[in-house]
């Protein structure tokens, strides 16, 4: 059992092999849970092909399998592209959904010293592992090392604008209380010692290993060159889906007296406090902060119905 009391025996099986490096693992294994994202995990494997640091292995876990049990077809064949031009890349499948049992499931199909993740829509810059890896090695006692995830906008209407001024992704910093998977550095050891990834939430489950990382002693270190990109959501529905994602990980968090109002006292707090932000800004009654205000309304109301929803007893999306 982990620490969180979760079984680390997951519903998975091993994929295919990766090339063999003289049968040494590789120092670093890096674990991307992919779930629809297909054309997002081939942007991102071309960024690794790019790394300047050489000794890891990507371990990409197929959160959607094929009817057969196996890695679909599609994240199939492009791990089988990406190996046969020589990155050490191989699939395997996880059945319980949810990206924290990916997660989780990737490192129990990994043998490596250092566990590193990010996420199949990021797109890690060439010096990502080798500024990663040299924070690891040249501080004392880490627990895990992070960097920037820089948000960059996927064009130039208001989702992207609204992402660009609110996502928790753009505020990772030295100063952050918890870190993000989109970027994230660990020793094996320490992984299992604090209990893995409490896969019961669908959000906020790195923000939950943060501090139980941080409660056993170790220090969460900040690697300013250790940078991922990562694009904003271009369309509304992406960015209600993130929300209400994000609303099921709160409700789970969220202790069961009161959890309805603590919930909904959360959504209109978080949701008034940007509407103001925002109102405050429209000095010169701008179009682009407009639409940001209609965009924080559709937020609001979505999060208010996915709490009633699950009060209801709905189930958190994925």
């Amino acid at each position: 059992m982990t620490a969180t009391g979760e079984s680390m025996t997951l519903d998975c099986r091993r994929g295919h092999a990766s090339p063999a490096d003289g049968g040494r693992p590789a120092r670093v294994s890096l674990i991307i849970p992919v779930y629809r994202m297909e054309e997002e995990l081939r942007h991102c494997l071309e960024c690794l092909a790019k790394q300047t640091y050489g000794d890891f292995e990507v371990v990409v876990v197929d959160n959607e399998p094929s009817a057969d049990g196996g890695v679909s077809s599609g994240v199939r064949a492009i791990i089988s592209e990406f190996a046969d031009a020589g990155l050490r890349v191989h699939g395997i499948e996880c059945c319980q959904p949810g990206s924290y049992h990916a997660r989780n499931a990737g490192v129990l199909n990994s043998h490596s010293e250092l566990i590193a993740f990010t996420d199949a829509d990021c797109q890690p810059l060439p010096e990502w592992l080798e500024a990663a890896v040299e924070a690891w090695d040249t501080n004392a006692h880490p627990g895990v090392v992070s960097g920037p995830v820089a948000l960059y906008p996927a064009d130039g209407g208001p989702i992207s604008l609204y992402e660009m001024r609110f996502s928790y992704l753009g505020f990772v910093s030295d100063r952050s209380d918890s870190f993000v998977t989109a970027n994230w550095l660990i020793s094996r050891e320490i992984f299992v010692a604090v209990g893995a990834f409490d896969a019961s939430l669908r959000s906020g489950a790195d923000a939950d290993l943060s501090r139980r990382i941080n409660a056993a002693g170790h220090r969460r270190i900040y690697a300013p060159n250790a940078i991922v990109r990562h694009p904003t959501r271009a369309t509304l529905e992406e960015l209600l889906r993130k929300h209400r994602r994000t609303i099921g990980g709160a409700w789970n968090r969220t202790p069961r007296h009161l959890r309805t109002l603590r919930v909904l006292r959360h959504v209109l707090k978080r949701g008034w406090s940007r509407y103001r932000d925002l109102r405050q800004s429209r000095s010169g009654e701008t179009e682009p902060v407009a639409g940001l205000v209609r965009v924080q309304r559709a937020i609001t109301a979505a999060e208010i119905r996915e709490t009633i929803r699950l009060a209801c007893g709905g189930e958190p999306e994925r």
